[in-house]
């Protein structure tokens, strides 16, 4: 078959939009994405953020919205799967945002990948990334510490046309999804490049947030060089979805 990469909006939040982009200002609405790639496997690229309520009391700042139909399991069934059709989820990193909802994949056979470095990393993150990764040192237990994952070392096949690769800078482990076909190849870059306007056809790239800048200044670039079509991690463009009316 001919791999086929669907993004769908899992929920909305708001966001000081220097995060997305370094040299804008003011607050945004950024969508939450989960990507499903339809290939020799199925699989599905991050899972969002918590129950609203939750996230109301761990991120109150950020207001997280989710519409009906946008919860994993009515998005999965409006394409025709359930949780355990699904072969693989890949972690992009494990900020908040983009690692909740695993519970049902790992009661399944599904495998849930993550780059070693990152996970290593999560598990005890200096204090002004504590809230990103829902560090235990805040009394918080991280949505993925009791889940059965598998660490990558690296680049890695995953199915014949789908390859997970590191691209490190916005968190220390982060990684991105090729997927290629007789079409070309498409980049799940997630937030390696969370939005378009990271990456202008007339200009250099602009950083967003970033634990390392070096090192997401050669993420973009690998992404840039792989990639026929990116899917960027905060992007409305992407998506059959509009704002919510956050702002």
């Amino acid at each position: 078959m001919t791999p086929t990469v669907t993004p769908h909006c899992c929920g909305s939040f708001l966001v000081d939009e220097r995060i997305l982009v370094g040299t804008r200002s003011g607050v945004v609405e950024a969508p939450s994405i989960t990507y499903l790639i339809e290939a020799e496997e199925t699989i599905l690229v991050d899972t969002g953020f918590g129950p609203v309520e939750l996230m109301d009391r761990r991120h109150p700042s950020y207001e997280c919205h989710r519409e009906p139909g946008q919860n994993l399991e009515s998005i999965l069934d409006s394409e025709g799967y359930a949780p355990a059709d699904i072969d693989a989820v890949v972690l992009s990193h494990l900020d908040w945002d983009h690692c909740y909802n695993l519970g049902p994949f790992d009661e399944g056979e599904t495998d849930i990948y993550v780059q070693r470095r990152e996970l290593e990393y999560a598990i005890a993150p200096y204090p002004m990334h504590a809230d990103r990764y829902e560090a235990k040192s805040l009394g918080r237990e991280p949505p993925w510490l009791t889940v059965d994952l598998t660490p990558l070392d690296g680049e890695t096949e995953l199915c014949p046309g789908v390859t997970a690769f590191p691209t490190p800078g916005h968190t220390v482990g982060h990684q991105s999804v090729a997927v290629d076909s007789a079409d070309g190849t498409t980049v799940v870059a997630v937030d390696a490049v969370p939005t378009f306007d990271n990456v202008p056809a007339d200009g250099e790239r602009i950083r967003g947030i970033a634990m390392n800048d070096f090192e997401w200044w050669e993420s973009a670039g690998e992404v840039l060089d792989r990639a026929d079509r990116i899917l960027p991690g905060h992007e409305w463009a992407i998506l059959d979805a509009e704002p919510a009316g956050l702002v």
